[in-house]
């Protein structure tokens, strides 16, 4: 009978491509991953890594193996889920991953928790949405909240199952003594282009799901910045606004939660969505239903903000 520790190991590799990141993810020794798959090519008899001086790399049959490793595991989470569910036991190790803006609201609930169920251990990292949903289907994570900046959300399948926690607008946002924050009416591509170019624009660095939104937006209206500062973290980018350095597109939440800045309506408005992933194999697992009722009762206590066109600027 093939060991499932080593079928996940192996499954996990086949997955991150290196022993290193495959050892990063699972709490072992580079050593110790090796010695794992040495030991599951001696029980089923044929050779599923290939090994070099600069890397080890799988063979056909570490391929094949891997592919029946992943069904083999889905199969057996689907069926602890179900047990798990038929006896209500909230138990067990979750790994949660969570968008930065928000894990300050969600690590509190997460925290009761666990003091509600001794038996049930939460791991929580503080990671961006990027890379989220690879990290769910590889089982690096259990659950993960992540935004999501694109006109449609992504829809359910593929081993994924969604869950839409809440939508927020996207506004401009601008420093309280602009000169548009004088006359707060919505920001049209006219106003957009002409604020664009005489200020300096802020955001995330290339590759993050706000930058690609924005510069979208951006190319949609043919505004493009004369100088463009890039930052991580959506907080960073409102407190820059607040000291007069530039303009960004933030979520109004952010903006209501930072003084010295104002936030103006887009029009057409624009929105990101912020979303649960699990796997669909635990779906009926109480700790993930646990832990994803946390997280929807904190997203929904947690700061939404608002923009009012009338509202006098935050100073």
């Amino acid at each position: 009978m093939l060991d499932l520790r080593r079928l996940e190991i192996l499954e996990r590799f086949a997955n991150r491509g290196t022993i290193t990141a495959t050892a990063a993810d699972l709490g072992y020794s580079p050593s110790a991953v090796s010695q794992q798959l040495a030991t599951l090519e001696r029980e089923v008899g044929i050779a599923l890594v290939e090994r070099t001086a600069q890397r080890a790399s799988l063979t056909d049959a570490g391929r094949e193996l891997a592919e029946h490793a992943a069904r083999i595991l889905a199969a057996t989470e689907t069926a602890q889920s179900r047990m798990r569910a038929r006896t209500g036991a909230i138990s067990g190790r979750v790994t949660i991953s969570c968008i930065p803006a928000l894990a300050p609201f969600l690590a509190p609930r997460l925290a009761t928790l666990q003091r509600q169920h001794p038996e049930l251990t939460v791991v929580a990292h503080e990671t961006g949405s990027t890379t989220a949903a690879s990290g769910v289907l590889d089982r690096r994570y259990d659950l993960a909240v992540i935004d999501d900046w694109s006109a449609a959300p992504p829809p359910a399948g593929n081993g994924l199952a969604v869950h839409h926690l809440r939508r927020e607008e996207i506004v401009l946002a601008v420093p309280a003594d602009h000169p548009l924050a004088r006359n707060p009416v919505p920001v049209t591509a006219a106003r957009l282009r002409e604020a664009v170019h005489s200020h300096t624009w802020l955001c995330a660095p290339v590759g993050r799901l706000s930058r690609t939104a924005g510069d979208q937006r951006l190319a949609a209206v043919n505004a493009t910045p004369g100088r463009r500062w890039e930052f991580e973290g959506l907080h960073v980018l409102a407190a820059l606004v607040a000291t007069g350095a530039g303009s960004a597109f933030l979520p109004t939440g952010i903006v209501h939660d930072q003084p010295g800045v104002t936030g103006l309506h887009l029009a057409p408005r624009m929105h990101r969505d912020i979303l649960a992933l699990n796997r669909t194999t635990t779906r009926e697992d109480p700790a993930i239903t646990t832990c994803l009722g946390a997280a929807r009762e904190a997203i929904r206590r947690a700061p939404a903000g608002r923009v009012d066109p009338s509202a006098e600027p935050r100073r």
